[in-house]
């Protein structure tokens, strides 16, 4: 099975209070990004990273590595702003990937598109970057942990909030799931 995900930002304790995470240590976010990732992804499952798996320093790698590691499927990235290219074991990287998963054409970049290929024949577009701060366009999808409550997602998860599109209205940026009680 494919699992999307993106803006995990591994190691980094600064998100915590740029994105209102609900966690008291970096420390205690990683466990839980750890924790969401085991609960849905098996070993013989695919998970794209849409980019920003981590934003630490050196002195940091060697943790952000050994979490990577125990990460269960196989991992491949599509590069974002925040990237560190130390992080040793993705099956690929690319800057923007177009596949087939559910049926649907699916392109995937770290950055929102206006278009994507195929966008007027179903095709979808995933993102992240924007950690849930701007609404989606119809047949797009912010796939970032602060939008799906810190939980890789399938496309049968992300079909429902983009066909039909109901983007909630009246909200100051969207989530599709809040995050569960710390």
């Amino acid at each position: 099975m494919n699992f999307y995900t993106a803006d995990l930002h591994i190691g980094h304790a600064n998100i915590i209070r740029y994105c209102q995470r609900p966690f008291a240590s970096v420390n205690v976010m990683n466990e839980a990004l750890v924790s969401a990732w085991r609960r849905k992804v098996g070993p013989e499952d695919t998970v794209y990273v849409v980019g920003d798996f981590s934003l630490v320093r050196s002195n940091r790698m060697r943790e952000v590595q050994a979490i990577f590691d125990a990460l269960q499927g196989r991992k491949i990235l599509l590069r974002g702003n925040h990237d560190a290219p130390t992080v040793q074991g993705w099956a690929e990287i690319h800057d923007i990937l177009t596949l087939h998963d559910n049926g649907r054409e699916v392109t995937l970049c770290h950055y929102p598109l206006r278009e994507w290929p195929g966008m007027w024949k179903g095709g979808i577009h995933l993102y992240g970057h924007v950690h849930g701060n701007m609404a989606p366009l119809p047949g797009s999808m912010d796939v970032g942990v602060d939008v799906w409550g810190g939980e890789p997602v399938t496309v049968a998860e992300i079909l429902p909030w983009v066909e039909p599109f109901t983007a909630p209205a009246g909200k100051a940026g969207f989530r599709a799931r809040e995050w569960p009680e710390a």
